[in-house]
């Protein structure tokens, strides 16, 4: 049903091709880090499979079983609510992590923070969505790339409501945390596409974003996102996936009583 309305969808065997990609991946980084996690998570991933998954946030199986769980569970509430609903990105520029601090970093501090501050907005209807890291590759000065958190959420189009939420992602150490650089922390966009919108929210891998400066020495960003290209990198962001759970990643707000009245 989901491939229907999102024909790109991945499939079972795209999941698999994935996931021997990054058990590749990590046995190669591991062995020039002489990291012996890196190994051990490529083991976890290597004897994983649909029939017996290994619950890792890394897996590309796993996360591919967590899609099919997360995405029609919600799937025909959005439909329904199509028109009741916007989806959002917030930008937590404040909480950007280098990359040698990213093991290390206690991602459930954040989360409980822009969880009270949704909750004090008051949104009427269920808040739904997930977490994700980017990596900020910036190629002209590598000693400054980071990661950076963000959540992707739909919300109700309740626009005074949405408007608090909007200014308080604009609060001053957010919009500011960057030197020279203004932060834009927030973006709302309609839902043309529910399924395509639960995909988003809730996707199984983090991406790089890559900076350069051009021949005007301004720094500019390409516009699309890419694999993350260095293998060390890609390997410590599986490492960091699979420290955290299903629960961290997804993320919500007044959905206990909406999802009983969905299932029953």
């Amino acid at each position: 049903k989901i491939r229907e309305v999102m024909p790109n969808f991945e499939t079972k065997e795209d999941a698999l091709k994935e996931n021997a990609i990054r058990v590749g991946t990590l046995r190669s980084a591991g062995r020039k880090l002489d990291k012996k996690v890196c190994q051990q998570l490529a083991d976890k991933l290597e004897s994983c499979s649909p029939e017996e998954p290994c619950g890792s946030m890394a897996c590309s199986i796993c996360q591919h079983i967590r899609r099919l769980i997360h995405i029609p569970g919600w799937q025909s509430y959005i439909e329904e609510h199509q028109d009741e609903y916007v989806a959002v990105t917030l930008i937590s520029y404040v909480d950007m992590v280098p990359n040698n601090k990213l093991l290390g970093w206690d991602f459930d501090a954040m989360k409980e923070r822009y969880r009270k501050a949704i909750s004090r907005i008051g949104f009427s209807l269920p808040v739904i969505g997930g977490f994700e890291m980017d990596y900020h590759n910036y190629s002209h000065a590598p000693e400054t790339s980071h990661w950076m958190p963000h959540f992707h959420l739909l919300v109700p189009n309740e626009p005074e409501k949405i408007e608090r939420l909007h200014h308080y992602m604009l609060r001053g150490k957010n919009l500011h945390a960057r030197n020279g650089r203004k932060n834009r922390p927030f973006r709302k966009d309609r839902i043309d596409n529910p399924v395509r919108a639960l995909s988003y929210c809730i996707s199984g891998i983090w991406m790089e974003h890559v900076w350069f400066r051009n021949e005007e020495k301004e720094v500019k960003k390409r516009r699309n996102p890419i694999r993350i290209s260095d293998e060390r990198i890609f390997a410590k962001s599986l490492v960091k996936l699979d420290r955290m759970s299903d629960g961290q990643l997804t993320f919500g707000v007044n959905v206990q009583a909406m999802r009983k009245k969905i299932s029953s």
